[in-house]
Formats: structure tokens, C-alpha cells, sequence
């Protein structure tokens, strides 16, 4: 669960390490996003002469929130920090694999099938 202008990570080889999220997708008048919701972000800290600029504008998918999510099965998940994927269109990812531990839920859904095969 995270709100406008929180501090997240990324999690894919974009070359983007931090990132700030400052709108929410679904309703004007949405406080939080969870696991899988679509946001807008804008890059904060980047590698030295990377293609994605500072400031720059994109949206991205909220894969691992730091507040505990339970599954079908009754148990709960929560990870050590927010990350999120940057995406060039709506379900093309900007870098080309990603770091880290996912859920199942959200293998199951759509979006990795743009990532061959990696997780």
C-alpha cells in the first residue's frame, strides 16, 4: 500500500534506482495503491548516462508493497521495501529482466508475458 509521493525502488535493469510515485491510477479521489495497481512515477536517482533522465515522467506497476497482502490460501506476504517495474506502454517493461522475488498472483496475470520466460 503506498500513497502520493512515496520513495520506491525499482526492479527491473531500466538503470533507475529510486523513483517517486505522485499519482494513482482508478479514481480521481484514490488514497492508496496496492499490489499490481498502475502509477504514475517520476525518476529521482538514475545511473550515470542513462537513456531514462532525471525528472522524466512514466508510468509503472506496483510488484512488491511493503504492507503484508494475503493470498487465496489464507496466508500473508510482505516484502522489505516497494519496487515497482517502469513500463514504456501499458504492458511493455522498460528494462529488459527483473530482480527479486514475486508473488504468485501476479504471475498469473498478463503482464510477464512480455518478460520470455525470465521468472
Amino acid at each position: 500500500m503506498v500513497q502520493k509521493s512515496t520513495i520506491a525502488g525499482v526492479s527491473d535493469k531500466s538503470g533507475i534506482f529510486f523513483v517517486n510515485i505522485f499519482h494513482l491510477y482508478k479514481g480521481f479521489s484514490r488514497k492508496t495503491a496496492y499490489f499490481s495497481d498502475y502509477i504514475k512515477i517520476s525518476v529521482r536517482d538514475t545511473k550515470p548516462n542513462n537513456w531514462i533522465l532525471k525528472k522524466s515522467k512514466r508510468k509503472a506497476i506496483l510488484i512488491r508493497p511493503k504492507k503484508d497482502f494475503n493470498i487465496i490460501d489464507g496466508s500473508f506476504i510482505s516484502y522489505s521495501s516497494n519496487d515497482v517495474v517502469v513500463l514504456k506502454k501499458r504492458l511493455t517493461p522498460e528494462g529488459s529482466d527483473l530482480v527479486g522475488p514475486i508473488s504468485r498472483n501476479f504471475k498469473k496475470k498478463k503482464f510477464l508475458s512480455s518478460f520470455s520466460g525470465i521468472i
